[in-house]
């Protein structure tokens, strides 16, 4: 998690924000270790500007700084949520994570080693990141396993001024594999898989006791499925989507035209398994579909027919309280609005290490 230079502790309510592709989520959560869901909501880009989005307006956005902040405050405003501290989601696609392992040293000379073996992995200068790292096994004169996180100083500057526009503080920004990892994983003692397959990425990430092991950025993400069907059908990407999200891949047509695509992307995901599991000498338990796209009629019964594991599409409000009646809707929305609860739960993460 990348606590940025104006960082405040957060007291009271906890404020997730994801802003995805085409849409931007949030949820907003009390109670800390064990969170009470106050709010939520979703607003689309398309709908709000009445206009489509463009590749590369805006540096990782598809619409602007000033279009995405007045959304958000709408967004905001609709919902009626007044917490103005916040913490930030940011896709896999704009950030760089890898892990690797430092000899024995003392605690202190930690942060320098970091640093130094940061230079062998990332593709930018050190000066043009900011770089977060933390400690997932052993400890001071161990030998230590370490995951390091940078990100581009534009796109925290994107953020910073996105947020300084609709009238709100960043506690932090972290990427989304954290924010994934904590909303899916958080009550999980075993080790598990998590598929998160989005419009512009498909993120695959581990993790062991609810901790983050591994991430891998997978080729094949929803585009790649959209363009397929609107090249067979003849038709514009919009349209396509529109068609897919509809109907999915249980409509044998949309089927026919993603099956090679579709069996890639599930085949690449046994195999990231695979190795992980020879590597570690650990069985994965199950792999969850999470993302917008998990929401595809079929898809998941597409992903158990390619994968020999236990394929699951998991409710990230489980655990939390909320009105009853809220429950079919909640788990309609949980796939899509995930990113943004395990960045909400960000808080209650600092709060227990803090103590």
């Amino acid at each position: 998690m990348v606590n940025i230079p104006f960082f405040s502790k957060s007291t009271g309510n906890s404020l997730g924000i994801d802003i995805g592709t085409y849409s931007i989520k949030v949820v907003e959560i009390s109670g800390g270790e064990e969170p009470t869901l106050e709010n939520y909501g979703e607003i689309f880009m398309r709908d709000f500007t009445g206009k489509s989005p463009v590749k590369g307006t805006e540096g990782c956005f598809l619409y602007s700084t000033e279009e995405i902040a007045e959304a958000l405050k709408h967004l905001l405003n609709e919902t009626g949520i007044k917490t103005k501290k916040a913490y930030f989601s940011m896709p896999d696609f704009v950030s760089f994570f890898t892990s690797f392992n430092l000899p024995p040293m003392k605690k202190e000379e930690v942060g320098s080693a970091v640093e130094f073996h940061s230079r062998q992995y990332i593709p930018l200068p050190v000066s043009e990141v900011e770089l977060d790292w933390f400690i997932v096994e052993g400890g001071e004169g161990e030998e230590m396993r370490v995951n390091l996180v940078a990100v581009p100083k534009d796109v925290v500057e994107q953020y910073q001024e996105i947020a300084h526009l609709a009238g709100i503080d960043i506690v932090a920004l972290e990427g989304e594999m954290f924010a994934l990892v904590r909303a899916v994983a958080r009550n999980n003692m075993g080790v598990v898989a998590v598929a998160d397959i989005g419009e512009q990425s498909t993120l695959l990430s581990i993790a062991e006791n609810g901790i983050l092991k591994n991430t891998h950025s997978l080729e094949i993400a929803g585009n790649m499925l959209i363009e397929q069907v609107a090249k067979a059908a003849e038709i514009e990407y919009n349209e396509a989507r529109e068609v897919v999200m509809a109907y999915g891949v249980a409509e044998e047509a949309i089927r026919k035209s993603v099956s090679s695509l579709a069996t890639s992307l599930f085949s690449e995901v046994s195999r990231v398994i695979n190795i992980f599991e020879k590597k570690e000498g650990k069985k994965i338990d199950e792999v969850v579909i999470a993302g917008g796209f998990s929401l595809l009629p079929g898809v998941i019964d597409y992903a158990r027919s390619c994968m020999d594991k236990r394929v699951v599409v998991k409710n990230s409000f489980e655990g939390m309280k909320y009105p009853e009646e809220l429950k079919d809707e909640l788990i309609e929305i949980s796939s899509s609005h995930v990113i943004a609860l395990g960045a909400a739960l960000g808080q209650a993460k600092n709060k227990k290490e803090e103590e």
